[in-house]
């Protein structure tokens, strides 16, 4: 078994030159935008080697944060990366905006410059700014990444590489259908790893359509965050060792010499899930979507957590029970919302379920995570 890191250790000594720019190359530098650094808004930024050297890293807290640390000290020790540049980084948190943004630029010894987009964060924000995707037309985030590269893209003249992350990817992807020709014209590819699709409205439009054949899509084999909405087609099925939505952790993604460990085609889960997700967009009307959402996060302000972490434990199980049992929320919402954790547990999401429940591996499952009545059970 191997990943990101692993690669650093046989690919590093190569120069971009020598070996050309691929499909792992773009996660590391989607997993670089998760970091925060010292001194890298400025114009010049500096170059991964000098923020190691100089310990620029901002240390985090989170839990993700040792093994995104460690993928930052390989590229910086690597022939491969330690001379990339970063510039113009920002990072955008407005709760009254329900926006979570966060971005940088990264120019490459290969004369290109990659626009490495953050996807969600750990704050209660950036994930209200996710659901919020499923009934808005296009979210703050979404509109700040479409400024961004504008104003990256008038850095220089150099080819451009967009890539992102879960919500990053489809910050690159929206970014890239929504500035104009010239520098659309620019953009020589899109990378979007695991990043939820685009809204019915977007994904017909002309921009989106001028840089489709461009967007390069990663997903796991369980995924479910890269299959939302209008998902990009077609996609690589990347082997991950990890359990259910777990897997969206690109970290457990598997790396075969200078590429990822391909499958056929995604798992039962990922289809299951996927059907029920789009049945449930379908069939609801983006005011019942707006309704959902708002009455989640309400419930979610009532337990007093500000980021998502905190929320998996015992507080997380009560605010679905809370959910599943309120009577103001639709019943087609409510009823297909019940079918989807329903099929989550039955279908095995692994550890992830288990931290959801605040139970120890191997107990059974007690039937008391949800309220469903019997005519709600799929």
């Amino acid at each position: 078994m191997a990943n990101m890191l692993d690669y650093m250790a046989w690919r590093g000594e190569f120069t971009l030159e020598a070996s050309p720019w691929n499909a792992v190359d773009g996660l590391l530098m989607a997993t670089l935008s998760y970091l925060n650094f010292h001194g890298i808004q400025d114009a010049r930024g500096w170059s991964l080697e000098e923020a190691k050297r100089i310990d620029l890293l901002i240390k985090s807290p989170d839990a993700s944060f040792p093994l995104r640390q460690e993928v930052f000290l390989r590229m910086a020790e690597s022939e491969r990366f330690s001379g990339c540049r970063m510039h113009h980084f920002i990072s955008l948190t407005d709760e009254d905006l329900s926006m979570q943004f966060s971005a940088m630029c990264l120019d490459l010894p290969d004369g290109t410059m990659v626009v490495a987009f953050r996807g969600t964060d750990n704050t209660l924000i950036g994930w209200r700014e996710d659901f919020n995707m499923s009934f808005q037309t296009r979210v703050p985030g979404q509109e700040a990444a479409g400024y961004y590269l504008e104003r990256a893209a008038a850095l220089n003249n150099r080819p451009l590489r967009l890539v992102g992350h879960s919500k990053g990817g489809n910050l690159a992807v929206y970014a890239a259908a929504t500035v104009a020709p010239n520098i659309q014209a620019r953009i020589e590819s899109i990378w979007s790893y695991d990043g939820p699709g685009m809204n019915r409205e977007m994904s017909g439009a002309d921009g989106y359509l001028q840089i489709r054949d461009r967007i390069r899509s990663y997903i796991p084999q369980t995924s479910i965050i890269g299959l939302l909405m209008d998902y990009y087609k077609p996609y690589t099925v990347v082997h991950s060792t990890a359990s259910g939505i777990s897997q969206h952790d690109p970290m457990s993604w598997q790396v075969y010499g200078g590429k990822f460990e391909e499958m056929e085609s995604i798992d039962r889960t990922a289809s299951v899930v996927c059907e029920t997700l789009h049945e449930w967009l379908q069939n609801s009307t983006p005011e019942q979507r707006a309704a959902f959402v708002d009455a989640l996060f309400q419930m979610a302000d009532r337990t007093k957590a500000t980021k998502m972490s905190d929320l998996l434990n015992e507080k997380f199980r009560t605010l679905w029970k809370m959910f599943g049992g309120r009577k103001d929320v639709d019943p087609e919402v409510r009823r297909i919302f019940n079918r989807l954790i329903a099929q989550a547990v039955s279908l095995g999401f692994g550890n992830v379920v288990e931290r959801v429940r605040g139970k120890k591996e191997g107990d059974e499952y007690d039937g008391h995570w949800v309220t469903m009545s019997p005519a709600e059970n799929p």
